[in-house]
């Protein structure tokens, strides 16, 4: 039971991502002064999504992303997530995660990600609350205080 449904999530991120447009080589990162955004665009620079594997996609934190770059290379983390619980999956949450918003810096990376998400169409959208259920349902046990998937849900994932 438990791989058919990662099997369906799977299949419904590969979908929804499908038509996903490149952000163009100059759109992938968001700062090209930052060294952490600048190695990352050297290392998906030209390559699909379908063809970062696990280890570049932990070494390179999907934060690093422009909006452009989120919209086209999230599926990579959400499905290596589903495989490498332990690594990928809590950092891939977070990152999906809207914080509090109480003080003035979590009111812009607030603002930031607000961003990112609203580029999402309804089916990619629907594809990553998918994820998001499927983790805190399977993969609870990987979260500490302020990962859990329950959060993201509620903060914006399980509205939409």
């Amino acid at each position: 039971m438990l791989n058919s449904r990662r099997e369906a999530i799977r299949q419904q991120l590969e979908a929804a991502f499908a038509d996903a447009p490149y952000p163009g080589d100059d759109h992938i990162g968001y700062d090209t002064e930052d060294w952490e955004s600048a190695e990352l665009v050297r290392a998906f620079k030209g390559k699909h999504w379908k063809e970062l594997t696990p280890a570049e996609l932990q070494y390179h934190s999907s934060s690093f992303l422009s909006s452009e770059g989120f919209r086209y290379y999230l599926p990579a983390y959400l499905l290596a997530a589903l495989e490498d619980h332990g690594n990928l999956m809590p950092h891939t949450v977070y990152g999906l995660t809207l914080p509090a918003g109480s003080s003035s810096g979590e009111q812009r990376l607030r603002a930031w990600q607000l961003e990112r998400f609203e580029q999402l169409s309804p089916a990619q959208k629907h594809a990553v609350r998918a994820f998001l259920e499927y983790a805190r349902g399977e993969a609870s046990h990987y979260f500490s205080q302020g990962q859990e998937p329950r959060l993201a849900l509620t903060r914006y994932w399980g509205l939409k």
